[in-house]
């Protein structure tokens, strides 16, 4: 029985270089978009304020009033 020569295409370097670079850039987009939402959150705080740190039965009680205010 003869043994085909079979290259793949996911084993060359040149593919293997390619992926690397591809998950660089998304990790990079996820650093960007960390960053900007970040900024967002420092905007609407003063320096010394520190960000309301919700627990979950305080975000249940918020949802809960916000809905009987409304009338849902």
């Amino acid at each position: 029985m003869k043994k085909r020569n079979t290259m793949y295409y996911a084993n060359t370097p040149e593919y293997r270089t390619w992926r690397a670079e591809g998950l660089r850039w998304i990790a990079g987009l996820l650093q960007d978009a960390a960053d900007s939402i970040e900024r967002s959150q420092s905007a609407h705080y003063l320096a010394d304020e520190r960000a309301p740190e919700y627990k979950p039965v305080e975000e249940f009680l918020y949802d809960a009033r916000f809905r009987v205010q409304n009338g849902y």
